[in-house]
């Protein structure tokens, strides 16, 4: 695996480690205190959300990596609204996960990552000039930033709530 897909790995881990202990020291009953954006999602709601958008990815990485377009299963494009395409695909995300545990959500986010990970190391497979900074696939492989823009949403509502 060439050492630009390890570092996109390791930024990822490492964005993940920091979202994972912004979450550590909250109680259980505050994991699912609505409170983030203006549909008042909870810690597990954030959970849900990326767990999805990274098995989306994931997906979409080994089209990339087999020669096809990527696609995200059911992310429905809109040219028109495309945040209007997002916030259908987060609020469908949201739903899924009402029924389930905080461990369930904590399961599914650790096998989106892995299948993440592992659609990445298949990139390996391209010439890497394909997933070169800036290219699709490199933003499909890269996303530390978005943990990282949860976790930082997290810890600064914790110190809000003296948590």
């Amino acid at each position: 695996m060439t050492e630009a897909l390890e570092a996109i790995i390791e930024e990822n881990e490492q964005a993940r480690a920091e979202l994972l202990d912004a979450l550590d020291a909250l109680p259980a009953d505050r994991r699912v205190e609505g409170w983030f954006g203006p549909e008042a999602w909870s810690a597990k709601d954030i959970l849900a959300h990326i767990a999805r958008w990274q098995a989306g990815w994931a997906h979409a990485l080994g089209l990339v990596a087999s020669g096809e377009r990527p696609a995200i299963p059911e992310f429905e494009p809109n040219r028109d609204d495309p945040d209007a395409a997002d916030n259908a695909f987060n609020a469908e995300s949201v739903a899924r996960s009402g029924d389930q545990s905080w461990e369930q959500v904590l399961a599914h986010l650790r096998e989106a990552r892995e299948r993440h990970n592992e659609a990445i190391r298949g990139l390996d497979a391209l010439e890497p000039d394909r997933y070169a900074e800036g290219r699709t696939p490199y933003r499909l492989a890269a996303v530390a930033g978005h943990d990282r823009e949860h976790a930082e949403a997290i810890l600064a509502w914790r110190g809000e709530q003296g948590v």
